[in-house]
Parts: structure tokens; C-alpha cells; sequence
């Protein structure tokens, strides 16, 4: 009864053909993979998966191992793909570290400009606010009920009623 999963052993033949075949694996192996493995490491763990393969028949050895190794190569050539990607894309990296002088002059601007604006009209907060959600002005203006030159204007006169920081 086969326990192991495997009908037999590879015998000798198996192994002497992998012995003759091997420096051609190598030379495919090392034009295959360009750099991404080792040429000894791909041809022996395909020698591995040869082994381990139940019916394989010594006539279809070379072919079986050829097709092993390009795929091994394209895996990790894939695997190597993939982790760039990732390592790279935007929403996947860590926050910047925030600087602590950079976060306590946000919050004294904050405050200083919410004293400020304690003094303005509602119409000049509501459109403070606007503008600090990042609406364009034309989206303001169509808020507003005001042309989008008309939005520029009263920008620019909020600003110099605030101050020149602002």
C-alpha cells in the first residue's frame, strides 16, 4: 500500500538522466530566470517536482523539467511584480510621520483663524467653510447663487479682511 502518496521511488535511470541533462537545465534555467533565481536552485527543485511526479516517463523527462523551470521563473518573476506594486502603491504605505512643529503651527493657525472669524458675516464664514472643503469656484458660486468671477471677488476681499497669512 502506498502510504506516502507516490506509487514508487525515481530509480537510478531517473537520476542518471537528470545528471546528463543538468548543465542544459542550468543554461535554461539562467536564461530563463535573469537574475530573479538561482539557475542551481530552480534546476534542482524541478529535479524535486520530477521526482515526485508519479507517470512521469524518462522520454518526456526533458520537456517536463524545461516547462518546470520557465514556470518557476515566471512565478517568481510574478511574486517579485506583485510585492512591487504593493510596496509602491499609495494608499498601501504607512502615513509620513507627522512633524510635532508642523502639527502645533496648524493648531495655532486654527485658532488664530477661528478668532477671526468670530468677526466676519455669516455669508463670508459660509463661504470660508466652502472654501476650506476644497470646492472649486464654480461649485461655490452655484452654492451661492453667484457667477464664478463674482466667488473670486469675494475671496480676495476675505482674504485681505482677515489678513495678509490667510
Amino acid at each position: 500500500m502506498d502510504t506516502d502518496g507516490y506509487s514508487r521511488a525515481p530509480d537510478d535511470s531517473y537520476w542518471q538522466e537528470c545528471l546528463r541533462l543538468r548543465p542544459y537545465l542550468l543554461r535554461v534555467a539562467a536564461w530563463r530566470c535573469q537574475g530573479l533565481l538561482e539557475p542551481d536552485d530552480v534546476v534542482q527543485e524541478a529535479f524535486v517536482r520530477g521526482a515526485e511526479s508519479r507517470h512521469l516517463e524518462l522520454r518526456w523527462l526533458r520537456p517536463f523539467l524545461v516547462t518546470v523551470i520557465c514556470r518557476l521563473c515566471v512565478d517568481e518573476a510574478r511574486r517579485r511584480a506583485v510585492a512591487g506594486r504593493l510596496g509602491s502603491h499609495p494608499r498601501l504605505l504607512p502615513p509620513p510621520a507627522e512633524d510635532p512643529a508642523e502639527l502645533a503651527c496648524d493648531r495655532a493657525e486654527a485658532r488664530w483663524l477661528a478668532m477671526k472669524s468670530r468677526d466676519l458675516s455669516p455669508s463670508d464664514r459660509r463661504l470660508l467653510s466652502l472654501l476650506t472643503a476644497r470646492r472649486g469656484r464654480k461649485e461655490i458660486a452655484d452654492e451661492l447663487g453667484t457667477t464664478p468671477q463674482g466667488t473670486y471677488s469675494a475671496v480676495h476681499r476675505l482674504r485681505r479682511r482677515i489678513g495678509p497669512t490667510c
